[in-house]
């Protein structure tokens, strides 16, 4: 991975995903910023994403900060104004921008970007190149036959379905797992910083246990997370341990694994969540 290449992924990876609305677009920011990792030509990889349907203006904020990195030999890591730019850009991407007035500083920078006269001369239309946000009359206007952010970005087919697909086969389940573990990941990070949204996420978390349980076609294994998951979170609310470093360890011992298992096939799977409903069912031990 070269310098700029780097500085774009740790980039990326600082985004405050938790905010977006969509697990979708929680998961297509993180296969975005996969992509961005383990290519080997980053500028081809921005060159791809910037043909995408609606991503003109976040390729371009990616491209403009992979230009100052190449400029600057001294850029080791992102700026707030730079990460806060392209977070705005892939909301806009994705249709989950924010509410109005909230917009960034940012946003109506004029970005210096060597070449964009270029990349919109194999567009159908230039995208702009000062980044002011706009009424939706306003947008780039791309042809329909455009790939979509979906298209280009999505997992590989073998291993997650598109969630339009109906029934009772297991991509359905693939997804709602994949979510659960973003949801997770979200509450750990919600409750190692102490944010106020944390009972939020718990009660969506309680939610989505109950769901499971309720299913017809979760494995047992999973029903048996649930469940655990759902006594130690109500364990954790009604005695306000929200703030003890054990509910931090519990939490942050049980997420890594089970994002393994959801990212897993389902063959692979046999005893991966052995180990955290382990810990789970033995928790109580840990406020004796």
């Amino acid at each position: 991975m070269n310098r700029t290449q780097k500085y774009v992924s740790l980039l990326l990876e600082r985004l405050p995903k938790y905010e977006l609305r969509s697990y979708e677009h929680q998961t297509s920011l993180d296969r975005i910023r996969d992509r961005v990792s383990s290519t080997s030509d980053i500028h081809a990889e921005l060159l791809q994403l910037y043909k995408v349907k609606d991503c003109a203006d976040f390729a371009l904020s990616l491209m403009w900060v992979a230009d100052k990195v190449e400029k600057d030999l001294t850029k080791e890591e992102s700026t707030i104004d730079e990460e806060t730019l392209v977070f705005s850009k892939f909301r806009q991407a994705v249709g989950d921008v924010t509410p109005l007035g909230e917009e960034s500083d940012t946003a109506g920078t004029n970005l210096d970007l060597p070449g964009s006269q270029e990349l919109g001369s194999k567009s159908p239309a230039a995208p702009r190149s000062d980044f002011s946000y706009s009424s939706p009359t306003d947008q780039v206007s791309i042809p329909a036959n455009e790939p979509s952010i979906d298209a280009i970005f999505g997992a590989p087919q073998e291993s997650f379905e598109p969630s339009q697909q109906t029934g009772d086969d297991s991509s359905n389940g693939s997804e709602q797992e994949r979510g659960f573990a973003v949801l997770l990941e979200q509450f750990l990070e919600s409750v190692q910083s102490g944010n106020d949204d944390r009972t939020e996420i718990m009660s969506n978390i309680i939610n989505e246990c109950n769901s499971v349980l309720s299913s017809g076609t979760a494995g047992e294994d999973y029903k048996e997370f649930c469940r655990l998951f759902t006594e130690f979170l109500q364990y954790v609310s009604s005695n306000q341990y929200f703030d003890d470093i054990r509910v931090m360890n519990i939490i942050s011992n049980i997420q890594d694994p089970f994002a393994q298992w959801a990212r897993s096939k389902p063959n692979n799977r046999t005893g991966a969540l052995n180990a955290v409903n382990d810990t789970l069912r033995d928790f109580k031990t840990m406020f004796e």
